[in-house]
């Protein structure tokens, strides 16, 4: 992704960070953020093996949801993850 942004923007020469974050579908401060990072300090920040995230725990749970229901909303998944865990951290 991050390669995609910069190319795309080619320093200045090419397209606005707006247009990028229309075209890639990314808010305009995830654009900036990329475009002022080190691609080394970009790919080190995401291959962090100790990064996790809140709902690491239920990832299978949430993808058999989805891979079932696809058009389910996030408000729904919310809910049958609270019915079937309890409360969410």
């Amino acid at each position: 992704m991050i390669h995609k942004i910069k190319a795309l923007h080619d320093n200045g020469k090419g397209l606005s960070i707006r247009a990028i974050s229309q075209e890639l579908g990314l808010s305009r401060n995830t654009v900036r953020k990329y475009l002022r990072m080190e691609e080394n300090a970009i790919t080190e920040q995401i291959e962090d093996p100790s990064r996790t995230k809140r709902l690491d725990d239920h990832r299978d749970y949430l993808v058999h949801l989805l891979k079932q229901f696809p058009k389910l909303s996030a408000v729904k998944i919310a809910r049958k993850l609270q019915a079937k865990v309890g409360d969410l951290p």
